[in-house]
């Protein structure tokens, strides 16, 4: 078991454990040093219900060579740290545990476990979230086929208050996309997903050229963030049409439920403002096209209605803590509820505009 504080991991080792014997799809110890290694990165704050379960996932991944799993505890309050011990002491060889000396945020729990991370390639999982089977291997096999850096799949929507798969899922043609500015911008076209929602796998050597890093500090919208950036830069990032990604919705369509695992406290005028940022920074430096600001425009106008159906559903829902976390997260948010209220006292019907 290895617990480590900031500063302690090492940056410079490869990964020393092997496959998990009979278990990893018939691999063995002689084959694993064929097959790329990989390490699997979880930020993890307040997440002790349901981290076991994306660690479990991620360690019962197979035709992949070595793997690695970091947890990165953002200062929990809850059982997290002790899940983690009890992982780590299941599987010491596979499990780097690391405790932020102060809460970092996704994006800043998501470097710490990146630069602690020794595998070929690197993929990040939500603490609520989980890993289909065979899915690192799937993403890598066609990765290294396309010869792209970059790559992710869509979503399986999971109701996590019901422990299920949702009815309803996202079209997918099985297809291989190479991805622009553009496609994160709006909503794609075949599934209808925000590609913000998508959990990459990269190759490491991206991380040690700094060109895959979180915007440290920012805590809503990193991943857009981070996504137009490396695309700026030139980076292949693919997208393979197939679905392998656990997500779990933010409300469940089987149970009606907000997800017990979302812990975010949720702003999408903080998104909307960072958007405007990144559209501002490109446009500052000549890197914008009109087309492009317009789709940057059309997703702010999104978020900002995003905002006020939110605010409206925790508060038809009965969700006070959800409602009240809200309206403190920015004092625009009141002004959003009144003017939603205000919508309803009038007559309208169906979501706020």
């Amino acid at each position: 078991m290895r617990i480590e504080r900031q500063g302690d991991a090492d940056r410079t080792g490869r990964c020393e454990c092997g496959p998990r014997g009979e278990e990893a799809g018939g691999v063995t110890a002689a084959d694993a040093t064929d097959l790329p290694a990989v390490s699997v990165v979880i930020p993890a704050y307040n997440a002790g219900r349901y981290l076991e379960r994306a660690v479990e996932s991620a360690l019962a991944q197979t035709g992949i060579g070595c793997l690695q799993v970091v947890i990165v505890d953002d200062c929990s309050t809850d059982a997290t740290a002790k899940v983690i011990a009890e992982c780590a002491a299941r599987y010491p060889d596979q499990i780097t545990a690391l405790s932020n000396p102060q809460n970092m945020g996704p994006a800043g729990s998501r470097n710490r476990g990146i630069a602690a991370a020794t595998g070929d390639w690197i993929a990040v999982l939500d603490a609520d979230d989980a890993l289909a089977p065979g899915r690192l291997a799937r993403l890598i096999g066609v990765a290294e086929a396309e010869g792209v850096d970059v790559i992710a799949d869509l979503l399986v929507f999971f109701d996590l208050a019901a422990n299920a798969v949702e009815e309803a899922q996202p079209a997918c043609s099985g297809a291989v996309q190479r991805l622009v500015i553009e496609d994160f911008l709006r909503p794609d076209a075949e599934s209808g997903l925000d590609l913000g929602l998508l959990k990459p796998v990269f190759r490491r050597d991206l991380a040690q050229r700094r060109v895959w890093r979180y915007p440290d500090g920012v805590r809503h919208a990193e991943d857009l963030a981070l996504y137009v950036s490396v695309l700026r830069k030139g980076v292949d990032f693919a997208l393979l049409r197939e679905a392998h990604y656990l997500f779990s919705t933010r409300v469940g369509a089987r149970s009606g439920r907000f997800s017990p695992g979302s812990v975010t406290a949720v702003n999408y005028n903080s998104v909307a403002d960072q958007t405007e940022a990144l559209r501002d920074e490109m446009r500052q430096a000549g890197d914008i096209s009109p087309g492009l600001a317009q789709v940057f425009e059309d997703r702010i106008v999104r978020l900002r209605r995003q905002n006020r159906i939110y605010g409206w559903t925790v508060l038809r829902k009965g969700e006070v803590r959800r409602l009240m976390s809200w309206l403190r997260a920015d004092t625009r948010n009141r002004q959003d509820l009144f003017a939603v209220i205000g919508q309803k006292l009038r007559g309208r019907r169906g979501l706020p505009e």
